[in-house]
Order: structure tokens, then sequence, then C-alpha cells
């Protein structure tokens, strides 16, 4: 039997398209919310980057003004301590009153002094005047320098070292009270060496006398202490003409 459709032609065609038609609405609307999505996520990344990068500039700022300032308390250190190095080298360990006394207060009788003549040598850079240890301590200074290697306040800045010496011109009866004169001074701790340069025969007020020059070298590891210093400056220095 023959069935009979009574709706119009194109009511399934118009049925199906309306379908077909929300599918594709469907469709879109997810493809639009997932490309939607993915533009939130990927704006929040990027945010979260753009802080992050912030952050670290911010850090970066800090840490260079850190250093700037670092570099300039190194600088400030290092002049300071090249202050005290050089105020430590122009402080006299031995005042020149002690020794003055101590060359004249033993004088033998009968011996006077015409000349007193304090002299003073850097020998910090001299190494032919170095002992073996102080060459290894400047080798060291040395290497650590080539090496970019941090050095201690003492390594950096060293007193200078000074080598003092007395050259003392005098008149004296004999050799022998010259003789007694270099054994007085030769018990001094203050001097490390005492050599005679020459003593020759000299005529005074028409009196042959001896004339006679030492040559004195302070010992460079002596301090004096307060109590010798005051007790030099109680006492008279005679002797001298």
């Amino acid at each position: 039997m023959k069935q009979v459709n009574f709706l119009p032609e194109d009511y399934m065609d118009k049925k199906a398209q309306r379908r077909t038609n929300i599918v594709c609405l469907g469709l879109f609307v997810v493809v639009m919310a997932g490309v939607g999505g993915g533009f939130v996520m990927t704006e929040r990344r990027q945010r979260l980057v753009d802080e992050r990068l912030s952050q670290i500039n911010k850090d970066m700022r800090q840490a260079s003004q850190s250093l700037q300032q670092l570099k300039l308390l190194e600088a400030k250190r290092e002049e300071m301590m090249k202050k005290a190095s050089i105020s430590a080298s122009l402080m006299e360990p031995v005042p020149r009153s002690l020794l003055l006394a101590t060359v004249t207060n033993d004088l033998p009788v009968g011996v006077s002094l015409t000349e007193f003549e304090l002299k003073s040598k850097d020998v910090s850079q001299d190494s032919d005047n170095l002992t073996p240890q102080a060459r290894r301590v400047r080798n060291k200074k040395s290497q650590l320098s080539n090496n970019k290697a941090p050095t201690t306040d003492q390594e950096l800045f060293t007193p200078k070292k000074w080598e003092t010496t007395i050259e003392i011109t005098g008149l004296a009866p004999t050799d022998i009270q010259v003789a007694q004169f270099i054994a007085q001074l030769h018990k001094s701790k203050l001097f490390q060496e005492v050599n005679l340069l020459y003593s020759e025969e000299h005529e005074v007020e028409e009196e042959i006398i001896r004339q006679f020059k030492l040559m004195v070298i302070l010992d460079p590891e002596v301090r004096a202490s307060e109590e010798e210093v005051a007790e030099a400056r109680k006492k008279f220095v005679t002797g001298i003409y």
C-alpha cells in the first residue's frame, strides 16, 4: 500500500538544515571557547612572565647598587689602609731624643762629639736587603695579585721598612777611649752594628788628639718603650761640641 506524505516537500530539507546549523553553531561555540580559553591562559602566562622579568630587573638594579656600594666601601677601605700605612711609616720607632741620650750619656772621660748625623733609607723594595722570608711574602703577594685573588689588609698595605744609620764624628785622647766608646754602644739594644770608619791624628789648639768617625746601624725591629722615652727626656745630654 502506498504511503501518502502530507508534509510540505521542503519541510524535511529545512529540518535537516536547521539541525546542521545547530551542530555547526555548537562546534563554533566550542572552538571559540577553546580559542578564548587559550588566549586567557596565554595572557595569564605572559603576565606572570612580565612580573617575573620585572622582579629580575629590580633585583639586578639592587644588586648593581649593592655592588657599587661595595666597590665604594672597598675604595674607602684601601684609602684608609694606605693612610694608616703612611702614618705608620712616618712614626719613629725610636725617638731621636732617646738615640742622642744613648750615644752621649755613656761617653768615656775625655771623649767629645763634633758631629751627629741621622740618616734613613727606604729598603722596603730593596730585594738585596730582604730576608728570605720577606722575599717569599713579596713573591706570594705578586702571585695573588696576578691571580686576582683577595688579599688581606696587611698584605695590601705594609708599612715601609727603613734602615736608619747614625754617623758620629768625635774627638778622643787616644784610641783606647774610642774602643771604650764603641764597646758601650755595642751594649745598647737599640743598635745592630757599630763600625769604625776611621781614627786618625788631629790637631786641636796645638794638641794632638784622635779624631774618629763611627757608623751605627739601628736595629729595625727595636721599638722604644714609653718609659725609655720619658727617661731620655729627663737626661741632660752632654759631650757635644
